[in-house]
Protein backbone atom coordinates (compact mmCIF):
# COMPACT_ATOMS: atom_id res chain seq x y z
CA UNK A 1 0.00 0.00 0.00
CA UNK A 2 2.73 1.96 0.96
CA UNK A 3 4.77 2.54 -2.79
CA UNK A 4 0.60 3.10 -4.37
CA UNK A 5 0.48 6.21 -1.43
CA UNK A 6 4.03 7.59 -2.63
CA UNK A 7 2.96 7.33 -6.23
CA UNK A 8 0.19 9.38 -5.78
CA UNK A 9 1.40 12.11 -3.36
CA UNK A 10 4.44 11.84 -6.38
CA UNK A 11 1.62 12.06 -9.26
CA UNK A 12 -1.12 14.96 -7.30
CA UNK A 13 -2.99 14.59 -5.02
CA UNK A 14 -6.36 13.68 -7.79
CA UNK A 15 -4.82 10.52 -8.44
CA UNK A 16 -4.38 9.59 -4.99
CA UNK A 17 -7.79 10.35 -3.89
CA UNK A 18 -8.88 8.47 -7.01
CA UNK A 19 -6.17 5.23 -6.30
CA UNK A 20 -7.42 4.92 -2.46
CA UNK A 21 -11.19 5.21 -3.60
CA UNK A 22 -10.56 2.55 -6.24
CA UNK A 23 -9.03 0.10 -3.69
CA UNK A 24 -11.68 0.32 -1.21
CA UNK A 25 -14.08 -0.01 -4.00
CA UNK A 26 -12.58 -3.19 -4.63
CA UNK A 27 -11.82 -4.42 -1.57
CA UNK A 28 -15.42 -3.91 -0.94
CA UNK A 29 -16.64 -5.71 -4.03
CA UNK A 30 -14.77 -8.67 -2.98
CA UNK A 31 -16.48 -8.78 0.31
CA UNK A 32 -19.74 -7.93 -1.35
CA UNK A 33 -18.89 -11.57 -3.42
CA UNK A 34 -17.68 -13.58 -0.99
CA UNK A 35 -20.86 -12.38 1.13
CA UNK A 36 -23.08 -13.50 -1.79
CA UNK A 37 -21.19 -16.71 -2.44
CA UNK A 38 -21.59 -17.84 1.11
CA UNK A 39 -25.44 -16.81 1.05
CA UNK A 40 -25.51 -18.93 -1.89
CA UNK A 41 -23.40 -22.12 -0.61
CA UNK A 42 -26.05 -21.80 3.01
CA UNK A 43 -29.07 -21.66 0.48
CA UNK A 44 -27.66 -24.44 -0.95
CA UNK A 45 -27.36 -26.39 1.75
CA UNK A 46 -30.28 -25.69 3.09
CA UNK A 47 -32.06 -26.73 -0.26
CA UNK A 48 -30.43 -30.30 0.04
CA UNK A 49 -31.68 -30.42 3.34
CA UNK A 50 -35.25 -29.71 2.78
CA UNK A 51 -35.10 -31.58 -0.65
CA UNK A 52 -33.95 -34.91 1.33
CA UNK A 53 -36.45 -33.98 4.22
CA UNK A 54 -39.10 -33.80 1.31
CA UNK A 55 -38.36 -37.15 0.23
CA UNK A 56 -38.22 -38.85 3.57
CA UNK A 57 -41.62 -37.65 3.79
CA UNK A 58 -42.53 -39.00 0.63
CA UNK A 59 -40.80 -42.22 1.60
CA UNK A 60 -42.81 -42.11 4.65
CA UNK A 61 -45.86 -42.08 2.68
CA UNK A 62 -45.26 -45.02 0.23
CA UNK A 63 -44.59 -47.03 3.46
CA UNK A 64 -47.19 -46.13 5.33
CA UNK A 65 -50.06 -47.02 2.67
CA UNK A 66 -47.53 -49.85 2.13
CA UNK A 67 -48.49 -51.26 5.60
CA UNK A 68 -51.91 -49.46 5.92
CA UNK A 69 -53.04 -51.23 2.89
CA UNK A 70 -56.99 -51.97 2.60
CA UNK A 71 -60.03 -54.09 3.21
CA UNK A 72 -59.83 -54.15 -0.33
CA UNK A 73 -57.69 -55.39 -2.68
CA UNK A 74 -56.61 -54.83 -6.40
CA UNK A 75 -58.28 -58.26 -7.43
CA UNK A 76 -61.88 -57.12 -5.92
CA UNK A 77 -61.66 -54.63 -8.58
CA UNK A 78 -61.37 -57.09 -11.43
CA UNK A 79 -64.45 -59.85 -9.18
CA UNK A 80 -66.84 -56.61 -8.86
CA UNK A 81 -66.27 -55.77 -12.58
CA UNK A 82 -67.03 -59.71 -13.45
CA UNK A 83 -69.67 -60.09 -11.37
CA UNK A 84 -71.55 -56.92 -12.44
CA UNK A 85 -71.18 -58.57 -15.79
CA UNK A 86 -72.65 -61.84 -14.83
CA UNK A 87 -75.61 -60.47 -12.77
CA UNK A 88 -78.32 -60.42 -15.03
CA UNK A 89 -81.74 -59.90 -13.06
CA UNK A 90 -83.78 -61.67 -15.72
CA UNK A 91 -82.05 -64.94 -14.02
CA UNK A 92 -84.16 -64.40 -11.22
CA UNK A 93 -88.06 -64.48 -12.71
CA UNK A 94 -89.85 -67.73 -12.46
CA UNK A 95 -90.65 -68.95 -15.41
CA UNK A 96 -94.57 -69.12 -15.76
CA UNK A 97 -95.77 -72.01 -18.07
CA UNK A 98 -99.62 -71.95 -19.47
CA UNK A 99 -102.00 -73.49 -17.46
CA UNK A 100 -102.85 -76.86 -18.59
CA UNK A 101 -105.51 -79.36 -17.08
CA UNK A 102 -106.02 -82.42 -19.49
CA UNK A 103 -109.56 -83.73 -18.09
CA UNK A 104 -112.95 -82.63 -19.27
CA UNK A 105 -116.22 -82.62 -17.71
CA UNK A 106 -116.79 -85.86 -19.44
CA UNK A 107 -114.20 -87.50 -17.35
CA UNK A 108 -116.12 -86.99 -13.79
CA UNK A 109 -119.64 -87.98 -15.59
CA UNK A 110 -120.73 -91.11 -13.76
CA UNK A 111 -119.54 -94.10 -15.89
CA UNK A 112 -123.66 -95.61 -15.03
CA UNK A 113 -124.92 -92.50 -16.65
CA UNK A 114 -126.53 -94.46 -19.28
CA UNK A 115 -127.93 -96.90 -16.83
CA UNK A 116 -129.33 -94.08 -14.54
CA UNK A 117 -131.37 -92.78 -17.26
CA UNK A 118 -132.65 -95.95 -18.49
CA UNK A 119 -133.16 -97.11 -14.74
CA UNK A 120 -135.33 -93.23 -14.17
CA UNK A 121 -137.08 -94.06 -17.56
CA UNK A 122 -138.05 -97.39 -16.43
CA UNK A 123 -139.33 -96.14 -13.18
CA UNK A 124 -141.52 -92.89 -14.61
CA UNK A 125 -143.42 -95.30 -16.98
CA UNK A 126 -143.55 -97.91 -14.41
CA UNK A 127 -145.00 -95.12 -12.39
CA UNK A 128 -147.61 -94.01 -14.62
CA UNK A 129 -148.50 -97.37 -15.85
CA UNK A 130 -149.20 -97.51 -11.96
CA UNK A 131 -151.61 -94.56 -12.48
CA UNK A 132 -153.64 -95.65 -15.53
CA UNK A 133 -151.25 -93.70 -17.42
CA UNK A 134 -150.38 -96.51 -19.88
CA UNK A 135 -148.01 -95.08 -22.82
CA UNK A 136 -149.79 -92.42 -23.91
CA UNK A 137 -148.43 -89.11 -24.29
CA UNK A 138 -148.95 -88.30 -21.20
CA UNK A 139 -146.36 -90.83 -20.17
CA UNK A 140 -144.18 -90.10 -22.52
CA UNK A 141 -143.69 -86.68 -21.59
CA UNK A 142 -143.20 -87.47 -18.00
CA UNK A 143 -140.27 -89.85 -19.05
CA UNK A 144 -138.64 -87.08 -21.22
CA UNK A 145 -139.00 -84.59 -18.12
CA UNK A 146 -137.63 -87.09 -15.67
CA UNK A 147 -134.69 -88.25 -18.22
CA UNK A 148 -133.99 -84.57 -18.56
CA UNK A 149 -133.62 -84.05 -15.26
CA UNK A 150 -131.63 -86.83 -14.17
CA UNK A 151 -129.29 -86.19 -16.94
CA UNK A 152 -129.38 -82.17 -16.14
CA UNK A 153 -128.31 -83.62 -12.11
CA UNK A 154 -125.69 -85.85 -13.56
CA UNK A 155 -123.93 -83.43 -15.27
CA UNK A 156 -124.14 -80.34 -12.77
CA UNK A 157 -122.35 -83.22 -10.26
CA UNK A 158 -119.83 -84.15 -13.17
CA UNK A 159 -119.36 -80.07 -13.46
CA UNK A 160 -119.23 -79.26 -9.97
CA UNK A 161 -116.21 -82.03 -9.56
CA UNK A 162 -114.61 -81.14 -12.52
CA UNK A 163 -114.52 -77.36 -11.74
CA UNK A 164 -113.20 -78.61 -7.96
CA UNK A 165 -110.43 -80.40 -9.40
CA UNK A 166 -109.00 -78.09 -11.82
CA UNK A 167 -109.50 -75.73 -9.17
CA UNK A 168 -107.25 -77.60 -6.66
CA UNK A 169 -104.94 -78.13 -9.69
CA UNK A 170 -104.59 -74.48 -10.44
CA UNK A 171 -104.20 -74.05 -6.83
CA UNK A 172 -100.98 -75.85 -6.98
CA UNK A 173 -99.53 -74.70 -9.80
CA UNK A 174 -100.31 -70.75 -8.55
CA UNK A 175 -98.09 -72.33 -5.22
CA UNK A 176 -95.41 -73.86 -6.76
CA UNK A 177 -94.92 -70.71 -9.29
CA UNK A 178 -94.94 -68.26 -6.23
CA UNK A 179 -92.70 -70.87 -4.16
CA UNK A 180 -90.39 -70.87 -6.80
CA UNK A 181 -90.28 -67.06 -7.42
CA UNK A 182 -90.09 -66.73 -3.46
CA UNK A 183 -86.67 -68.57 -3.73
CA UNK A 184 -85.67 -66.78 -6.88
CA UNK A 185 -86.32 -64.00 -5.07
CA UNK A 186 -84.37 -64.74 -2.28
CA UNK A 187 -81.16 -65.47 -3.98
CA UNK A 188 -81.87 -62.58 -5.70
CA UNK A 189 -81.25 -60.56 -2.65
CA UNK A 190 -78.41 -62.54 -2.03
CA UNK A 191 -76.44 -61.82 -4.83
CA UNK A 192 -77.12 -58.30 -5.15
CA UNK A 193 -76.23 -58.67 -1.18
CA UNK A 194 -73.23 -60.09 -2.46
CA UNK A 195 -72.65 -57.48 -5.03
CA UNK A 196 -72.71 -54.66 -3.04
CA UNK A 197 -69.97 -56.07 -0.77
CA UNK A 198 -68.27 -56.74 -3.68
CA UNK A 199 -68.69 -53.56 -4.78
CA UNK A 200 -67.34 -51.41 -1.37
CA UNK A 201 -64.33 -53.84 -1.39
CA UNK A 202 -63.35 -52.50 -4.62
CA UNK A 203 -64.29 -49.02 -3.66
CA UNK A 204 -62.33 -49.23 -0.58
CA UNK A 205 -59.52 -50.45 -2.97
CA UNK A 206 -60.04 -47.09 -5.10
CA UNK A 207 -60.21 -44.63 -2.50
CA UNK A 208 -57.09 -45.75 -1.15
CA UNK A 209 -55.40 -45.85 -4.02
CA UNK A 210 -56.48 -42.01 -4.62
CA UNK A 211 -55.42 -40.85 -1.63
CA UNK A 212 -52.01 -42.44 -1.47
CA UNK A 213 -51.49 -40.73 -5.23
CA UNK A 214 -53.03 -37.47 -4.12
CA UNK A 215 -50.73 -37.43 -0.77
CA UNK A 216 -47.49 -38.12 -2.91
CA UNK A 217 -48.65 -35.34 -5.49
CA UNK A 218 -48.84 -33.14 -3.10
CA UNK A 219 -45.44 -33.67 -1.30
CA UNK A 220 -43.85 -33.60 -4.48
CA UNK A 221 -45.65 -30.40 -5.53
CA UNK A 222 -44.29 -28.62 -2.11
CA UNK A 223 -41.17 -30.15 -2.94
CA UNK A 224 -40.77 -28.43 -6.07
CA UNK A 225 -42.39 -25.33 -5.13
CA UNK A 226 -39.27 -25.66 -2.35
CA UNK A 227 -36.63 -26.25 -4.72
CA UNK A 228 -38.09 -23.52 -6.79
CA UNK A 229 -38.04 -20.86 -4.01
CA UNK A 230 -33.96 -21.64 -3.04
CA UNK A 231 -33.06 -21.51 -6.76
CA UNK A 232 -34.58 -18.02 -7.24
CA UNK A 233 -33.18 -16.85 -3.95
CA UNK A 234 -30.11 -17.51 -4.98
CA UNK A 235 -30.62 -16.38 -8.43
CA UNK A 236 -31.59 -13.08 -6.61
CA UNK A 237 -28.17 -12.69 -5.35
CA UNK A 238 -26.71 -11.99 -8.06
Amino acid sequence: MAPLIAAGIMAGGSLAGSLITNYYNDQASKREQEAREKAAGQLARQGALTDNEYQQIINGLNDYYANRGSIGQAGDVDAYRQAIADYNPEDYAAPVGEFSFNKTKEDYLNPYYSRIIGDTANQIQHSAAGAGLGRGTGAALNIAKGTAEKSDELYRTALSEYNNERDFAYQQYSDAIRNNQNRLNALKSGTEYKLGLQGNLAQDYLNTQDQAYSDQLKAQQDRMAAKQAYDTAIVGLY
